[in-house]
């Protein structure tokens, strides 16, 4: 068998591109194959978010159940992430992110031991900057099906677009209004005639606290349940405002054009950074 490390995939679409991205990058860093175990992180999934990544073209392959470590809570995943702990980190097959724990924890982390497990969000670019590019294809969203949304997907790759995400249902801390607002009048002074293409879980509040100032706006009101076509569509904005989500942080990320500009607020209120040259907007937190 070759060596090969295994991510534990787990959280909401944005934190499982952000596991996937650091686990590819240590793995290509490392001369590993990757491995998926896309259950043993939501056997205690308190929302009843599921794996998503079997829809997009990643170069990993799902981890044999004999090497998926189960329930986080229960003895024998309990027993290899304490034994680790102690032992030289040579020796360790199981490396879980720390709070506060910069990039370098993961990037510096050698191990001889044939199979290793990685489990954490690690939302820091540093981790996977350096296999930028693979990781950009490999993550590229599927397809979108309808005739209407390739439309629309066109529309918005030809107009100086700049998505504005809203996440607010179920989530706390919430950006405030003012954040939203210094940003749209920063995009309307940086980039002549630009449209904000509007999604997120409610559209109802951007409608009423958001001020466009006459620039032309577009509500996306979700009709489908698959997430997956709303990041599609942002991600294929020129531009972009970022909600304090790791989904919105990935649509930005993933954005492929070479003059994107991108807002990002100063305190997300998560352990999540700003990617290079994203300009961070001071901003407000409710609970």
């Amino acid at each position: 068998m070759n060596p090969a490390v295994v991510a534990i995939i787990k959280g909401g679409l944005g934190n499982q591109l952000f596991g996937y991205a650091a686990a590819r990058a240590y793995a290509l860093r490392s001369g590993r194959e990757l491995w998926i175990d896309d259950r043993s992180g939501y056997h205690r999934d308190g929302y009843g978010r599921s794996y998503r990544l079997q829809r997009f073209p990643i170069a990993a392959r799902p981890a044999d159940p004999r090497f998926q470590l189960g329930d986080p809570k229960k003895l024998r995943h309990k027993w290899v992430r304490s034994l680790n702990k102690i032992l030289p980190t040579h020796l360790r097959n199981y490396h879980a992110e720390r709070s506060g724990q910069p990039a370098a924890g993961l990037i510096d982390f050698h191990s001889n031991r044939e199979t290793i497990y990685l489990n954490g969000y690690w939302q820091d670019e540093a981790c996977f900057s350096d296999f930028a590019a693979p990781i950009r294809q490999e993550l590229d969203p599927p397809a979108l099906k309808s005739p209407e949304d390739r439309e629309l997907e066109r529309e918005i790759e030809e107009s100086c677009s700049v998505f504005l995400h809203i996440r607010r249902v179920r989530y706390s801390p919430r950006l405030g209004a003012d954040y939203y607002q210094s940003s749209i009048s920063a995009a309307r002074q940086a980039l002549a005639d630009c449209c904000f293409e509007v999604f997120g879980d409610d559209i109802g509040w951007a409608r009423e606290h958001l001020d466009f100032s006459g620039s032309p706006v577009r509500f996306h009101e979700s009709g489908s349940d698959d997430e997956l076509r709303d990041f599609r569509l942002m991600s294929r904005c020129r531009h972009a405002i970022t909600a304090n989500s790791s989904f919105s942080w990935w649509a930005a990320w993933l954005i492929d054009a070479p003059d994107k500009k991108v807002w990002f607020p100063q305190t997300p209120g998560w352990p999540v950074k700003a990617a290079a040259r994203w300009t961070q907007v001071p901003n407000s937190l409710e609970s």
